[in-house]
């Protein structure tokens, strides 16, 4: 497993959090703290620091896919009726 710095991202995930989420999830990591020992209260804090509130939110103009992209998609695509077949002759 990869080592991450959960003080730092907990931090930058707490500061996206607005103050009734920062309540909420303070009262949530007091109950873990008195409830888990250390490597368990690692693994419950990795947890949360990967699910929403405190991850980051998706960019998704990212996974958007440009007009120049989706062209040379379709260029490799087979389109026509011969190709369909994949040359198979069926």
């Amino acid at each position: 497993m990869r080592r991450i710095d959960l003080a730092a991202i907990t931090l930058e995930g707490w500061s996206r959090l607005d103050d009734r989420q920062r309540q909420r999830f303070a009262e949530m990591f007091l109950r873990a703290a008195l409830r888990l020992g250390g490597p368990e209260l690692r693994r419950w804090l990795r947890r949360r620091v990967r699910t929403a509130p405190l991850a980051a939110p998706v960019d998704l103009a990212a996974f958007a896919i440009s007009d120049g992209d989706m062209a040379l998609l379709l260029k490799a695509l087979p389109l026509r009726a011969d190709d369909a077949d994949r040359g198979t002759g069926l």
